[in-house]
């Protein structure tokens, strides 16, 4: 297997087969109004000759689980349900429900394809991919090439339609390849600092704390934010993912009680071609230890900090993950998990020179919902950031951490914050955790 591959299917091999299908991706792509139903089928084969994920098995063997890829030219299995007048929301539930089942990866292939209709009509083609198969940015190559298949435009799609994909079963042989030596074991020296550095209490984090099912989630949504985002990164020359980055590391801090945390970033691992849009699962955990006591007090200078400590994170983020369970487990005696997650998706956050206006007065709302959290086990505490004008920042928790009405209290932090950060240019990174720890009523003890 490839090295994301093989984390996904360590990270999942001792989780309970009902909650596989709480990591399975879903998007509904609008089938274009001229575009019949047959085209569409036509479009969704096509999509499996071309990428080798779309029809691999991945199977445990004496030697370790491995990826099977089969012929291409078999016929696809493609669901038709006709549903007059869904959403795209709606048409992406009909196809999460028809996954509900898990995914057998050894006999099956770990995807399905739904074609939603409206009396006859194909309204949306609906994809499901197990992480195994796919992650986020293989996800939009596949909902761009789609569309370019069934007639639609997409530009970016018919740019990887006219590419001949790269394939997993290469980039399997060349991260392990006499080549690529030298990356791996840097990874793996990355790995060796850590443990030889951080105590044990820290890190890193037993994978049984993540076993125990029950979280809660919040989301705030809020305009303001994100026009104060784009504002603050610009005047600070960091990019708006470090900005929240930094912020949610002090989050973390009052949340876990200590002012030395690790949050573990996703690291897309799609820096060098031809690997940069391949239809695999490429995310690996890349933890990222910060302290915070040392650091500068000046949340610009601290935010450079943290910038500076997630790029070296990011650069070790491809790893055997392995090799790296085998070496925790020697210096630790524990097997090894991750907590504190951090998961920035908002690529689209304005930082040029209109930022710098005036916030008009309707992007000052804000809105601080429950959500029902797909996922029940896993990290303890995760922040996933989202594209859109509202900057949809979800928080999902272990309760026995932080209960959900400080869930909300600290959502209400997030926004307070950033609307700061963009007018005050001396903000104090002690003051930041002060009214952290006043919002959810929390203080440090380690």
């Amino acid at each position: 297997m490839t090295f994301g591959q093989l984390s996904v299917w360590r990270v999942m091999e001792d989780w309970p087969l009902d909650r596989w299908s709480e990591t399975y991706l879903c998007t509904a792509v609008p089938v274009p109004f001229s575009c019949p139903r047959e085209r569409v089928i036509q479009a969704f084969n096509a999509l499996c000759e071309r990428h080798e994920s779309l029809r691999t098995h991945f199977v445990d063997t004496p030697r370790g689980p491995v990826q099977r890829v089969q012929p291409a030219g078999n016929p696809v299995d493609i669901a038709t349900v006709d549903c007059p007048g869904l959403t795209t929301s709606e048409a992406e539930s009909v196809g999460l429900d028809l996954a509900r089942e898990p995914i057998d990866r050894e006999r099956d292939f770990a995807r399905r394809f739904t074609v939603v209709t409206d009396g006859g009509q194909a309204t949306y083609a609906v994809i499901v991919v197990d992480h195994i198969v796919a992650d986020g940015i293989a996800l939009r190559r596949l909902c761009g090439e789609l569309t370019a298949l069934m007639g639609g435009d997409d530009p970016n799609g018919q740019q990887w339609l006219d590419e001949t994909p790269s394939q997993p079963s290469d980039l399997a042989l060349a991260q392990r390849s006499d080549a690529n030596r030298a990356r791996r074991e840097a990874a793996v020296g990355y790995w060796h600092r850590l443990l030889d550095t951080l105590p044990s209490h820290l890190f890193p984090v037993p994978d049984e704390a993540g076993h125990r099912p029950g979280r809660i989630e919040a989301v705030l949504r809020s305009p303001g934010a994100r026009s104060a985002l784009g504002r603050t990164s610009r005047r600070m020359s960091v990019p708006p993912q470090g900005i929240l980055l930094a912020l949610n590391s002090l989050a973390t801090a009052v949340v876990t009680g200590s002012r030395q945390v690790v949050l573990t970033l996703q690291s897309s691992n799609r820096f060098t071609a031809p690997w940069r849009s391949i239809v695999s699962s490429m995310n690996q955990y890349a933890p990222l230890p910060l302290d915070i006591s040392t650091a500068p007090d000046a949340f610009a200078q601290y935010a450079k900090h943290v910038q500076g400590g997630a790029f070296k994170a990011y650069r070790f983020g491809s790893y055997d993950i392995d090799t790296v369970t085998a070496l925790v487990r020697a210096k630790r005696d524990i097997t090894l998990g991750f907590d504190h997650f951090y998961n920035f998706m908002a690529h689209d956050i304005p930082t040029g020179p209109d930022t710098d206006l005036e916030i008009n007065s309707d992007l000052q709302s804000r809105r601080i919902e429950a959500t029902h959290p797909q996922r029940q086990i896993g990290p303890r505490f995760d922040v996933k950031v989202h594209s859109g004008l509202d900057m949809p920042i979800f928080v999902r928790a272990d309760p026995r951490l932080i209960p959900q009405p400080r869930l909300y209290t600290l959502l209400t932090w997030y926004d307070e914050e950033l609307h700061r950060l963009a007018t005050d240019s001396d903000t104090s990174v002690a003051a930041m955790l002060a009214r952290c720890e006043d919002a959810i009523g929390r203080h440090e003890t380690r």
